[in-house]
């Protein structure tokens, strides 16, 4: 394998993720069928307790059947990363810059492009933009998107984690010796104890070499709603669903029997068994906190859908969310993401209430969604005998207060189904 040295280190104040914060964040991006089979591997390695998960009992649905809904296709990669440049990212050229770089990704999400390649087929751009752009996309989700090659790529990660300055080294001047093994070497440049040494090798190899890999699995899949809303008269209620929603089962017997060993690697043993377990405790609680929430934020943003008064999104950014939570927008993001709401008229992924922004001249802003909705009311409206322009429309528009160009309008009505002007006539 040839390696790259082309990093710079730099040292960042901040906090190292611990073990425990590290499990928080893979419990919270995790979905209901994905965090069962976590917690059953957890319990596993832990005789103090065992995982309950109701899995077996599905929801009933609308039509009164009992039945989980299939995804109609796993997300990809792509979908991934473009939902959260678009849901966090405003259009300008850098932005365009971004989702270019997205489109070059192969499935593992290395960047496999050259900078000569990308400024061949872009002589436009400056090497100020590409290096924002690339700023921009190495702290996109999952962490080490965008690398270049497996050392940048466990150095994006492990930056991500605000790993010790000792783990940047070695994923930076001292890499080849790493990948060498040379732990002696490592240990006297690094100036550090065989534990650890052991601790940071540890931390290193948990990180992902592919960090794209999760998105390319076409396994059928399951969804579980983790949250519902009901309607009662004008007003909703929002609850989490019972189904997929894990219980720990504490093992109160095996603890008193254990912790009542005068053996000293006995008592070290079940001392950090019981705090792991008062860790996954602690962080599954967390986990239905953050999804309730960002649930109720979305349901009360987007109450007239959930009311069945409009079938229109109102807009809504994950940055919204998360300077009205006071939460970074990677946790939003992470929360949203493979997380379901139950309604009375079906099913839908908590991101798919996120909607982009539309350019308006007078007025509240409206959404991209909304603007469609106008345009759709228009077409089933029109003349048939004398069918409306994509001009005709966006001129309409303009006059209520939306500036949106005819190329807008002409794409938004392919998108709702309706054909060109000529096919329309009757």
């Amino acid at each position: 394998m040839e390696l790259k040295q082309n990093l710079n280190q730099k040292q960042v104040q901040g906090l190292s993720l611990t073990q425990g914060m590290r499990q928080s964040i893979l419990i919270l991006q995790s979905d209901a069928i994905d965090l069962a089979d976590y917690l059953s591997e957890q319990s596993l390695e832990n005789p103090l307790f065992d995982v309950h998960v109701n899995l077996d009992m599905p929801f009933i649905d609308s039509e009164g059947g009992k039945s989980y809904q299939i995804k109609d296709e796993q997300q990809s990669l792509f979908e991934y990363l473009l939902d959260q440049v678009q849901l966090t990212m405003r259009k300008t050229p850098l932005r365009d810059l971004v989702i270019y770089l997205i489109e070059q990704l192969d499935p593992n999400g290395y960047l496999t492009m050259s900078d000569e390649e990308i400024y061949s087929e872009l002589p436009d751009i400056t090497p100020i933009m590409l290096l924002d752009a690339k700023t921009l996309l190495h702290q996109l989700d999952p962490p080490g998107i965008g690398a270049r090659d497996l050392q940048e790529c466990l150095y994006l990660q492990a930056e991500a984690d605000n790993a010790n300055k000792a783990i940047m080294s070695m994923l930076s001047d001292n890499f080849e010796l790493f990948t060498r093994h040379e732990w002696k070497k490592l240990k006297r440049a690094l100036k550090l104890s065989n534990a650890q040494l052991q601790e940071d090798v540890d931390f290193i190899q948990s990180l992902s070499a592919n960090p794209g890999q999760r998105y390319t699995s076409q396994n059928e899949q399951y969804v579980v709603p983790e949250l519902q809303v009901k309607k009662n008269k004008d007003k909703l209620t929002l609850s989490i669903t019972k189904y997929g929603q894990p219980q720990l089962i504490f093992a109160e017997e095996t603890y008193d029997r254990l912790s009542k060993s005068t053996d000293a690697e006995v008592e070290k043993y079940i001392r950090d068994k019981y705090s792991q377990y008062k860790t996954l405790e602690y962080n599954l609680q967390r986990r239905v906190e953050t999804i309730s929430i960002i649930g109720r934020c979305i349901v009360k943003a987007q109450y007239k859908f959930f009311m069945q008064e409009s079938q229109a999104l109102e807009p809504l950014l994950i940055r919204d969310v998360a300077q009205k939570l006071q939460m970074s927008e990677s946790t939003v993001s992470r929360t949203i993401n493979g997380k379901y709401i139950q309604t009375d008229f079906g099913i839908f992924e908590l991101k798919n209430f996120f909607s982009r922004r539309s350019k308006v001249t007078v007025g509240e802003e409206q959404s991209v969604d909304q603007v469609k909705v106008k345009i759709k009311h228009i077409l089933n409206n029109e003349d048939k005998k004398k069918p409306l322009s994509d001009q005709k429309i966006s001129e309409m528009l303009v006059e209520d207060g939306l500036q949106i160009a005819r190329r807008t309008v002409a794409k938004y009505r392919e998108q709702l189904g309706f054909p060109a002007t000529s096919r329309r006539r009757i």
